[in-house]
């Protein structure tokens, strides 16, 4: 986690969003193995914001198979889909590379 947190602190001083919005989804990663939910969904949900600001819009799809995964452990199951709904349109106007995306988008939705 240090080094985690110290990545996303020079990245944002750097104005680097990309590299932050990565090193927070990567905190959010550790925060969710912690038992943190609601710090890993904030973690997520400012990855994702930095994600949209720059346009990188696959990786706007993946976060929000995260943020899908945390709102349905929640007990939301319905805003879950939703999210997983949002994902599928984002990745499937890109090329090839979010076929991947798209399986997790559907294996995400199989376990709902």
């Amino acid at each position: 986690m240090p080094a985690l947190e110290q990545s996303h602190q020079k990245a944002v001083r750097a104005g680097d969003a990309l590299t932050a919005s990565y090193a927070l989804r990567h905190l959010c990663m550790a925060d969710h193995k912690a038992g943190r939910l609601g710090r890993a969904r904030e973690r997520l949900e400012e990855s994702t914001h930095l994600r949209r600001k720059i346009g990188f819009l696959p990786g706007v799809a993946a976060n929000l198979i995260g943020l899908a995964h945390l709102t349905a452990a929640e007990g939301h199951r319905d805003e879950a889909l939703a999210l997983l709904d949002e994902a599928t349109s984002l990745a499937t106007p890109t090329p090839a590379p979010t076929h991947g995306i798209l399986r997790h988008v559907e294996e995400a939705r199989a376990q709902l």
